[in-house]
This record gives structure tokens, sequence and C-alpha cells, in this order.
């Protein structure tokens, strides 16, 4: 009779290692309060993330710029190219209008992440971006987004 050896499945997680997690954080202006708003936003991702023991601490991103345009937001961007050569597996940020206030931005970004596999998890509306039909909840809940 042969002897037969039983080897378990690697749980999903054990085969790919940690979820490479990172945050991202955006404030309008440099200006005092907003200033500490940031740096509360930044130390709290930081924490938030290095303290799951399935993730791996992938940065915190931030920005001192207006969300009505993707231009000139060096922390979105330097975070999206990390995202786009495979080493950010999940985002999170505190709001969609944190991303952007522009909906075409904010698809469009949300659109690039979801083709790589890549979620964004909006905290105050409890939206994430890889679930079936949530686009439209992303382009009407960010409140104060604009058209254009």
């Amino acid at each position: 009779m042969k002897k037969v050896t039983f080897i378990p499945a690697k749980s999903s997680m054990e085969s790919i290692g940690k979820l490479r997690v990172a945050a991202y954080c955006r404030v309008s202006t440099e200006r005092k309060s907003q200033k500490s708003s940031i740096d509360l936003q930044i130390r709290y991702y930081t924490e938030l993330i290095q303290t799951n023991q399935e993730w791996e601490f992938a940065g915190v991103f931030y920005d001192y710029e207006s969300g009505l345009r993707k231009e000139n937001r060096n922390g979105l961007d330097a975070m999206l190219q990390k995202a786009y050569r495979g080493e950010i597996d999940y985002i999170i940020t505190k709001s969609i209008s944190r991303l952007s206030r522009n909906v075409l931005d904010t698809l469009t970004i949300v659109r690039g992440l979801k083709a790589r596999g890549i979620n964004i998890y909006f905290e105050k509306e409890n939206l994430n971006s890889l679930e079936a039909e949530k686009e439209i909840d992303i382009a009407f809940n960010g409140g104060e987004q604009k058209f254009e």
C-alpha cells in the first residue's frame, strides 16, 4: 500500500506575504492649523499600519495642495508611482475629498489602481474601491467634489 502524505495548503496571506499598505493625506495649505492636522493624520496612519501584524508599512504620502487638481501633488504622484511599480497593495485615506475634489481625477486614479488590483479604502465613506459597483458611490459621496 502506498503512503500518502498530506500537505496542508497555505493561506493566501502566507503565500504572498504581508499586504503592503500605504496611506495618503492632504490638506490645502501649510497654515498652522492644517499643519497640525496633517501631522496627526501621518502619525495615525503610521501607527495604524505598523501595528497590524498582517500589513507591511509601505509609507504615508502627503501633500499641502488644493484637491481640485492632480497637478503639483508630489506625494500623490510618488504614491501612485510606487503602486504602479507593484510596491503597494492597499491604500488608506481619510475621505474621497482627501484624494481629490475633482470627480474625473478621482475616478481616473481609482480606475488606474483598480486595473492593477490595488484597493483604496476611504474611511469616512467606508468604501473599498475594488468592491463591485462602488464607483458610483465614490463619484457621488465625495461631498464637495467638483465636476470639471
